[in-house]
């Protein structure tokens, strides 16, 4: 398509853009992008690389990269993309998750990692639990040198992978430790590359050969510089210092322009080793211009101005950002539930959402439980009283094997298998056909110009697709059905065509990963199910009411929320006046488009350590309602 001029450039699918992003999309330099709740991070992102591909500013063969977080944040703007751009220029987006784009340098370029560090082929992925990690510490500082021990004992469980091994740059050359910290991170390496056994590396370990790899072998870096011109960074507030670092060694020198977005006052990854300073390092190393957004195009007025108020308490020069959603809902905007025993609290939940369903005319999937840790517990403390009143619920931080649901419907070939089988379960589904013809002809390596290729190839997925309805219409479902039509869709899709067509598969065992999680969801979906579409609907969570951990919650909406647990039981870790808890709180809140509610069970405990964030919400004028 001809190129745009920058000057006549205009956003796609949407009216405008606020003025600051204006300034932050056009801008030539890196850039810091402070955007609150509702401020529309992922649109930004999107019509920034709209902007840089239409114009030609990112021409090609040059390809703009995306960062994410989360699986499903990095799916979302590579959509949104596809959706405001020609697929011509779409192709050259590429959206990836921090651990995913570490992961397939290290795989692919495996034999080029030193000697002393290079893992087996294939290995493990790692999730040391906390009381490994704290046995390693104990185990590590009795056989230290007497005068580390100190320091070794000083190490906290929670923290020692995210920051000491995470903020340590590995040798290019093997060396003698010279400190407690060197010869921990020794130890902790000798656990993970075991000679004659498989290895078995956390994601930080990846992170940090995939960082010695970049710094060892300049063309590598050189290459994915001139590849990657433009890298979008998402959440960058909670960029950890092992991240920060492999950007650092991958981009830094001004052949890169980077662009990263987030918001202080929702950095809720400080445990996990988030940079409290990521913004200012951004600037310094980078160079980077800060564009601050003002609008809020999720929450009511009301809403934004509880909102604010929480925003004070972690940043009291926050800017009062503009509401640009009307309110929806009379009466009170949030609220606070107390109720005295669990059971009360389930049945009275379930019941108003119930209610406000039937008279607002919503759906499941407008409202979402959120819980600050240990999603299965509620789960199944409120799966009876919901069913009573008709309702489902949706443990979207449920674990599937080495992912988790949330992470598994986002993936790429969980969305074409499930898009498969809608087309084996109904004649009429447009969205799926084009999604299943468009990625069989990629998988079939047809051209865009190869009319008889293509014709060919949806001929015989057509064939295929209907001799799967008619025995699909033929067979009930059942676990071990639902394992016969998968085998027979993923031996269609072919395993080794994915894995040359998409990029995250070639390498590495996440096509397994991904397998695993699909056929355990798929199965358990089948089971009980009353015929096909039942089945898909159970397994895409159709009305079902949506339940996750605050961190799962990121870069999510809905009309209603409800925040359980908001106890000291729940938030055991939370000490009165850590910024973290209170931006936890924040993100929770500015989840809400209209309506947002805290329950408080006394059975489940007191409330003393959590009291700051309920005076939050007596200082927005929040009421409290016994129930």
């Amino acid at each position: 398509m001809p190129l745009v001029r920058p000057d006549d450039w205009r956003p796609r699918g949407i009216d405008d853009l606020e003025p600051a992003a204006w300034n932050a999309l056009r801008h030539g330099g890196s850039a810091c992008v402070v955007a609150g709740p509702g401020a529309g991070k992922t649109e930004f992102l999107a019509q920034r690389a709209v902007y840089l591909l239409e114009t030609g500013i990112c021409h090609a063969p040059h390809r703009v990269l995306a960062i994410s977080f989360k699986t499903d944040a990095a799916s979302n703007l590579a959509a949104r993309v596809r959706q405001r751009c020609p697929p011509e220029l779409a192709n050259r987006f590429v959206s990836l998750t921090f651990d995913s784009f570490c992961k397939s340098l290290v795989d692919r370029f495996l034999n080029a990692v030193p000697a002393d560090r290079r893992p087996t082929r294939p290995y493990d992925i790692a999730f040391p639990k906390r009381w490994q990690v704290d046995q390693f510490l104990t185990l590590a500082r009795l056989n230290a040198p007497q005068e580390w021990q100190a320091d070794i004992a000083a190490f906290s469980a929670t923290d020692f992978e995210a920051r000491v091994v995470g903020g340590y740059r590995l040798p290019l050359a093997s060396q003698a430790p010279q400190s407690a910290a060197e010869f921990t991170i020794a130890r902790w390496w000798a656990t993970q590359l075991r000679p004659g056994h498989p290895s078995s590396l956390t994601f930080v370990s990846i992170n940090r050969l995939a960082e010695l790899l970049l710094r060892g072998n300049p063309h590598i870096r050189n290459a994915l510089v001139a590849t990657y011109p433009f890298v979008f960074v998402d959440e960058f507030q909670d960029t950890t210092f092992a991240q920060y670092d492999f950007l650092l060694s991958a981009f830094s020198g001004g052949q890169t322009i980077v662009t990263g977005v987030g918001d202080d006052k929702q950095r809720i990854m400080i445990f996990a080793g988030a940079r409290r300073d990521a913004f200012q390092r951004l600037e310094a190393d980078f160079g980077a211009a800060r564009f601050p957004l003002l609008f809020n195009f999720r929450s009511s007025p009301d809403l934004v101005a509880i909102q604010h108020v929480v925003a004070r308490a972690l940043d009291p020069n926050a800017a009062q950002t503009v509401a640009r959603a009307a309110r929806q809902v009379d009466g009170d905007v949030a609220q606070v539930w107390r109720s005295q025993t669990k059971a009360a609290e389930a049945a009275h939940l379930a019941q108003w959402l119930a209610n406000d369903m039937g008279t607002r005319g919503r759906s499941p999937r407008d409202y979402a439980l959120l819980v600050k840790q240990k999603s299965d517990d509620y789960e199944h403390e409120l799966a009876g009283p919901f069913a009573a009143h008709g309702l489902r619920i949706r443990n979207e931080s449920h674990a599937l094997g080495k992912t988790s649901l949330q992470d598994l419907l986002s993936d790429d070939l969980c969305r074409l298998a499930m898009a498969m089988f809608r087309l084996g379960a109904t004649r009429r589904a447009p969205a799926a056909w084009q999604l299943v013809s468009s990625e069989v002809l990629a998988l079939r390596a047809v051209v865009a110009d190869d009319d008889i290729g293509a014709a060919k190839v949806e001929a015989d997925l057509t064939a295929f697709l209907a001799a799967l309805r008619a025995d699909m219409a033929a067979t009930a479902p059942s676990r071990n059905s639902a394992a016969d039509f998968a085998t027979r869709v993923f031996e269609y899709l072919d395993l080794a065509a994915i894995a040359r067509t998409y990029t995250e598969y070639g390498v590495g065992d996440l096509l397994q990963i991904i397998l695993e999680a699909f056929c355990l969801h798929f199965f358990a979906s089948a089971d009980g199910a009353a015929d096909w579409a039942a089945c898909l609907d159970a397994f895409e969570g159709v009305n079902q009411i949506p339940m996750m951990t605050v961190h799962k919650s990121k870069g999510l909406e809905y009309d209603t929320i409800v925040f359980v647990g908001l106890d000291d039981q729940a938030w055991w870790a939370h000490v009165p006046g850590d910024p973290e808890g209170v931006a936890a709180f924040f993100v929770a809140l500015s989840r809400a488009k209209q309506r947002a509610i805290f329950a408080f069970c006394q059975e489940r405990g007191a409330r003393n350590n959590v009291a700051e964030l309920y005076q939050l919400l007596t200082d927005a004028g929040v009421p409290e309602i016994a129930i």
